[in-house]
């Protein structure tokens, strides 16, 4: 007897120890302090909150100070819903793992609803997070005092008044979506004798018919997305707890239908750091007669080192138009050409243009050769005609260049960093100029350097533009990197084209859009 009562005692003191550690994770982890308690030996497992911004609600301009509802000139700003710098309007992402196995109970065992409720304390009533001046509490009594000044306080505050989801929250189980037919309601939730903000937050989850039946340790993320009318306002200061349950019922979520939860995940506001500098407008323009990339670079730059990949033209020389039999001179009977380039880097985010100015062909005494005009035409031997345009032909770069390309891994890093073979992108000549690759006489013979047989090269010239530079090429979107503009000339006189040497001097100019 003595035996059985001494056991019974042990019993009694172990069933009140144990009652009193269940009371006590039920006060440590309620969701919704007056109601539901805690599943003690179920919580949720490998918490994690994470929060699109850790900037305090009062902070949502970029550097700036633009914000969603007043963006700068382009229409964009740098702190959109859902970004760092804007702690007004942010989303959160919690993810957990169940420990209770659902999957091999009955259908009314499904999870059906979901709450989290941020609150300044891990235990206990539930004050929300928030540090402004004069919030009501919808139940009278104490006001909270949290501050004056505007511009550096805030309440949290769960701001969806339409959620939709799959559009404001997503729901994965085991990392899949799941489904259509998930609700969202978002409240205000606050109890005792705290200051309190007045402002929602409490967010629940319910779907009557789902079928999430998770087994123990499968991960459940939960997302919360933000937009320009869907979000969540930070608090302006300081640490927050957010508690989190699950039920198997959607509509009374109290300790009866709480499967696993009653714990909290924290996060903490932080000030952003604003940063600020200046990138200063910068261009490299240069123009010359010989492309650096076809040339030994060893006798470039001082001699002894690969030059850089837009390193700007430095050699410019006559073009000198006809038979070098000849010193020279024209024929009607053949058409010569001759090339130049231009290279062009821009830090301009409205791209830049490149315009040509000046005259025709012409001698002393004030003869021309007639220009071909601002619609291209093909070359005609034995007509006056003189004109310009982009020649697409792809040069023979010299081997050390060659190898930046196709073998650059054999090369140092500052050798072949960014290099690219020269071409005009991203600009684009213009109408009349872009034909410039190709055969320039009509019987398809071939006179001069650097002609290709093919299709009949196309050549314009303006001659107003000695007086008003014509644009011959642009690009309007973005910087310019390097863009390489090989110029092809044409030179054909006819048999009464007057004697005497012919000269004109043409300059390039470019003109960058800020």
């Amino acid at each position: 007897m003595h035996a059985i009562t001494n056991f019974k005692e042990v019993a009694k003191r172990s069933s009140a120890f144990t009652l009193a550690v269940a009371l006590l994770g039920g006060v440590i982890a309620s969701a919704v302090p007056s109601t539901a308690f805690a599943d003690a030996l179920n919580p949720l497992t490998e918490r994690t909150l994470r929060l699109t911004s850790s900037s305090p609600g009062f902070s949502y301009l970029d550097g700036s100070g633009n914000s969603p509802g007043n963006p700068n000139a382009s229409g964009g700003n740098f702190a959109p819903p859902g970004s760092g710098p804007n702690g007004r309007q942010t989303g959160e992402s919690f993810s957990f793992k169940v420990s209770t196995d659902s999957s091999a109970s009955g259908t009314d065992e499904a999870l059906k609803a979901f709450t989290f409720q941020y609150c300044t304390t891990a235990a206990g009533f539930c004050s929300a997070p928030g540090d402004n001046a004069g919030d009501d509490n919808p139940q009278g009594g104490h006001t909270p005092d949290r501050g004056d000044d505007t511009t550096t306080t805030s309440d949290l505050n769960l701001q969806y008044t339409t959620p939709a989801q799959n559009t404001d929250f997503d729901i994965y189980v085991g990392g899949v979506l799941v489904g259509a037919g998930w609700t969202m309601a978002v409240s205000n939730v606050e109890d005792g004798t705290g200051e309190w903000t007045g402002k929602n937050n409490f967010i629940t989850l319910t779907n009557a018919s789902s079928t999430i039946k998770p087994a123990s340790l499968t991960e459940i993320e939960i997302v919360f997305k933000a937009s320009l009318t869907n979000y969540i306002t930070n608090p302006g200061s300081g640490a927050f707890f957010v508690k989190i349950n699950d039920y198997n019922d959607d509509t009374t979520l109290d300790d009866t239908t709480n499967v696993d939860g009653g714990v909290t995940v924290a996060n903490v506001m932080t000030d952003s750091i604003q940063i600020q500098t200046k990138v200063l407008e910068t261009m490299s323009f240069s123009v010359g007669t010989v492309n650096p990339d076809t040339v030994d670079p060893t006798i470039l730059n001082g001699g002894g080192a690969i030059h850089g990949p837009c390193d700007p033209i430095e050699t410019n020389e006559d073009i000198n138009l006809g038979s070098a039999a000849a010193e020279f001179s024209l024929s009607p009977s053949y058409a010569y050409d001759g090339h130049s380039y231009w290279r062009l880097s821009s830090n301009s985010s409205g791209g830049a243009t490149v315009y040509y100015s000046g005259a025709t062909l012409s001698n002393t005494v004030g003869d021309n050769i007639n220009a071909i005009g601002t619609t291209a035409a093909v070359s005609h031997p034995g007509m006056e005609q003189f004109g310009l345009a982009y020649d697409a032909t792809p040069d023979t770069l010299h081997g050390a260049m060659s190898t930046l390309i196709t073998n650059d891994a054999a090369l140092p890093v500052d050798n072949r960093a960014g290099y690219k073979i020269p071409e005009l992108a991203p600009l684009a000549a213009m109408t009349g100029y872009t034909t410039g690759l190709g055969d320039i006489n009509a019987d398809g013979t071939v006179n001069g350097s650097g002609s290709t047989v093919g299709s009949d090269a196309e050549f314009a010239f303006d001659s107003n533009s000695l007086t008003s530079a014509v644009p011959f090429a642009d690009f309007t979107t973005d910087v310019v990197q390097c863009s390489t503009g090989k110029m092809r000339y044409l030179a054909n006189i006819s048999p009464n084209t007057p004697a005497g040497v012919y000269t004109t001097k043409l300059n390039y100019l470019a003109a960058p859009q800020y």
